[in-house]
């Protein structure tokens, strides 16, 4: 097994995704990508090193003939001689240059491979029973993975969307207009809601809770009604059925 094989492996026993080796690890997880995949064939000792770790193994868990893992680079070994003929003076020197450019190297990894990233938490709350109007604080940061596919989130408010959205929780969405079916996070002439959306072929909309004991909470819009309907986006959840397809 090459080093990618030994990674995915262990990453497995581990009972670990992609996504939480590369946050344990401090590894991108593009990096670890081109590991596993066997485009990068001779990752760095450091970054071995930190994916070891994250994996409860040692360098020599990795070793396998022609990819094993080098102990030191010769350029390493020839300066660690060099080292060793420094006196304390210098070999202090040394240390501290190395610390400060290791700091220096994971800093700028840092900002060119950030874990997280911020996106608007919209409103107030949104209604999952009856509409919360909006104050005027249209948002405020809210912090996901960086490689998440939300755009933005909601807060939910109420139980009419139980069990896939509880009260309290946050959802994610994405800024794209919902296909049938799908929820959306909605503004309801200056209301917030979060409802299952279904739209005929009149241009008569069905905003469905999915908790079907709080039917009360559904709201129909006709065509022709003059009243104010604004859609955020679409909620990031499994499809659930339309009342009349369940």
């Amino acid at each position: 097994m090459d080093i990618g094989e030994k990674i995915i492996l262990y990453r497995q026993q581990a009972g670990l995704t992609i996504d939480q080796l590369a946050q344990r690890s401090g590894v991108s997880k593009s990096t670890l990508n081109k590991i596993t995949s066997g485009e990068t064939k001779s990752p760095t000792v450091k970054v071995m090193g930190d994916i070891a770790r994250a994996l409860g193994k040692t360098l020599g868990d990795f070793e396998d003939g022609t990819d094993a893992v080098p102990a030191v680079s010769r350029e390493a070994a020839a300066l660690a001689r060099d080292y060793d003929g420094l006196d304390s003076h210098g070999k202090r020197t040394v240390r501290a240059v190395v610390g400060e450019e290791k700091r220096r190297m994971e800093a700028a990894d840092r900002q060119a491979h950030p874990a997280t990233k911020v996106i608007p938490l919209i409103g107030n709350s949104f209604a999952a029973g009856l509409g919360e109007p909006d104050f005027g604080n249209p948002w405020e940061d809210y912090t996901v993975p960086a490689d998440s596919g939300a755009d933005f989130a909601v807060r939910i408010n109420g139980n009419s969307m139980e069990p896939y959205l509880h009260d309290g929780s946050v959802a994610l969405g994405q800024k794209r207009a919902p296909k049938n079916g799908e929820v959306a996070a909605l503004l309801l002439d200056g209301e917030f809601l979060c409802k299952q959306v279904c739209q005929d072929f009149v241009g008569n909309v069905y905003l469905f809770s999915l908790n079907r004991a709080r039917k009360d909470a559904d709201v129909t819009i006709s065509h022709d009604a003059e009243r104010s309907l604004t859609c955020f986006g679409t909620i990031l959840m499994e499809r659930v059925p339309l009342p009349a397809e369940a």
